[in-house]
């Protein structure tokens, strides 16, 4: 197994950045999310003990990490380059989406944020509330 997730990392990490490198934006950007979704789900499935993908909250926390990155990764990425926090390139496909949406795309991550943090926390069905008697 170990010698598995080896192979798996260091060969989608070299064929991503060759591709790339290669002049082929769009598939290494492809084989970057292949690479970088293994690694994501077998993390968390590793944290929760998932044994088979088909355990329930695992999806749940996938979706909820999955919609928490979306609202927060440009933001974090824009103020560590140096650019201002709402900034989208040219180049991608998804900053030109976002681009298109202007302020509706941020209302948009807003959702996702607040959906993507109400998943990770298990607040699914809503806030649960214990009482201790009544009231």
């Amino acid at each position: 197994m170990n010698l598995l997730l080896a192979l798996f990392l260091i060969i989608f990490e070299a064929v991503y950045e060759g591709i790339k490198t290669a002049g082929y934006h769009v598939a290494s950007e492809i084989v970057e999310f292949v690479y970088l979704a293994g690694i994501t789900i077998g993390l968390f499935a590793w944290i929760n003990h998932a044994k088979q993908f088909d355990y329930k909250p695992i999806v749940k926390i996938l979706i909820g990490y999955v919609l928490l990155r979306f609202a927060i990764f440009d933001i974090i990425w824009n103020i560590s380059a140096g650019r201002e926090w709402y900034y989208y390139g040219v180049t991608k496909f998804y900053d030109k989406i976002m681009m298109t949406l202007g302020s509706w795309g941020w209302m948009v991550k807003a959702i996702a944020g607040v959906w993507g943090i109400s998943w990770l926390l298990g607040w699914e069905d809503g806030i649960k509330v214990k009482s201790k008697g009544k009231w």
